[in-house]
């Protein structure tokens, strides 16, 4: 049987992440948005698979290309209606068990980094206070803390770092952006500063969230979605 993880990352971190974490956070504003996008996106895949062959369209996807394009099928409901929304939200809900399933605790502690736009900025946070981030949180080793120079369009509105402790869940992906998912967690706020000319929060990661709680939660909040009578 094979590995179902390969897939679920290249979905997650092509355009899914945008369904799985608006669910996470049950932001009613763009969830309707976010399928759209992805529901597009995955369309205009398949359509361009169908023209060129899968295996030329998936060339330097680390997947193989008629199994890909199979999953884009197998994901990408023909029509985007209120049922398809509902298939979709499905399929997030399995690729966020899946994703939080497939972390390993961490052997020795590391610091990670988040860049946030102003929409996503933490507010009113002070040293001690305790954070929650229910979404699935992609961070990175490396390249978060940069000269930005004078591109301020380049700039984040928020870096975030986060202390993990060793023992935490984690998931590393093979990558030039040294990329690193993070279960929900509750997190406390270790300090408040600029860096930069950038405002930064250090939190420290405490523990995961109840995964099954969390998607409850956010299940009960899209319950448009779950609860249509047919």
């Amino acid at each position: 049987m094979n590995d179902p993880l390969p897939e679920c990352i290249w979905f997650y971190t092509g355009a899914d992440y945008l369904i799985i974490n608006a669910f996470l956070w049950k932001n009613k504003e763009a969830l309707g948005p976010c399928l759209d996008v992805v529901w597009q996106n995955n369309r205009c895949v398949i359509r361009e698979a169908e023209a060129e062959g899968p295996e030329k369209r998936f060339a330097d996807a680390p997947l193989d290309g008629v199994s890909l394009y199979r999953a884009y099928i197998k994901r990408t409901p023909e029509a985007l209606d209120v049922d398809s929304k509902r298939a979709m939200l499905m399929q997030a809900i399995a690729d966020i068990r899946l994703l939080c399933r497939s972390m390993k605790p961490l052997e020795d502690p590391i610091l990670l980094y988040r860049n946030l736009g102003k929409g996503a900025c933490l507010r009113n946070v002070g040293e001690g206070d305790p954070v929650d981030l229910p979404g699935i949180t992609s961070t990175s080793t490396t390249g978060q803390q940069i000269d930005y120079g004078n591109n301020d369009m380049r700039k984040p509105a928020q870096i975030l770092k986060l202390e993990i402790p060793a023992g935490m869940p984690a998931l590393f992906i093979e990558g030039e952006e040294h990329e690193v998912l993070l279960p929900p967690m509750r997190y406390t706020a270790a300090g408040v500063g600029v860096e930069n000319d950038v405002p930064t929060v250090a939190l420290r990661a405490m523990s995961p969230l109840d995964l099954e709680e969390v998607i409850r939660s956010a299940s009960e909040a899209f319950s448009e979605y779950f609860d249509r009578q047919k």
